[in-house]
């Protein structure tokens, strides 16, 4: 397998593909370069269902929030409706379950909150709401002291937007995917 590199200044991809393609410590060989449908080892919207309710689990039951937890978390759950309905435009009607599901998560207030706040945040653009962090947890709170960034402050241990606790938030999109499309589905707490 050769793979074609855009730069001259590039490293050698085929060599590291080749020494990639060999014989991994657990006798295992190293899966071809494709363009998959899935993201790596997250095959399906259910798994990607299961990361996020549990990283959520843990962020909201915490009284310390890692703001990487928060990302993840502001992404998937705003992008997960895009797992369930692939290459849907919203501009059409919807005509299969999964696209009406589409059209029916962009009607819940707490999802558009979440939209923004992700959109706010891939673009950095400024915000038209208000947003904030409630600091001070012991260092015991502290779930990855490397992810502090202000020590004075302590970690967040709460996040708001529109004096709306986003945890809150998280909650009740989490229970509208989980009520409105994985237990109708049968796959209960997006375990398939």
């Amino acid at each position: 397998m050769n793979v074609r590199s855009n730069s001259r200044n590039a490293p050698d991809v085929n060599s590291r593909l080749r020494r990639l393609l060999t014989p991994g410590d657990c006798g295992r060989w190293a899966a071809p370069m494709t363009r998959p449908t899935h993201f790596y080892d997250l095959e399906s919207p259910e798994q990607l269902f299961a990361l996020l309710r549990s990283v959520a689990d843990t962020f909201t039951s915490t009284r310390g929030k890692p703001t990487q937890d928060l990302l993840f978390l502001v992404f998937g759950l705003t992008h997960l409706r895009e797992w369930i309905a692939p290459d849907y435009d919203p501009k059409q009607s919807p005509a299969t379950p999964e696209e009406k599901f589409y059209q029916q998560i962009f009607g819940l207030a707490e999802f558009k909150i979440l939209q923004a706040l992700c959109n706010r945040s891939k673009h950095m653009s400024p915000s038209q709401s208000a947003m904030g962090a409630l600091y001070g947890g012991r260092i015991d709170d502290w779930p990855d002291v490397d992810s502090v960034t202000d020590f004075d402050r302590g970690p967040p241990i709460a996040y708001f937007v529109d004096g709306h606790d986003v945890a809150d938030i998280i909650r009740t999109v989490i229970k509208f995917y989980d009520e409105n499309w994985f237990q109708e589905r049968g796959t209960r707490n997006g375990a398939a």
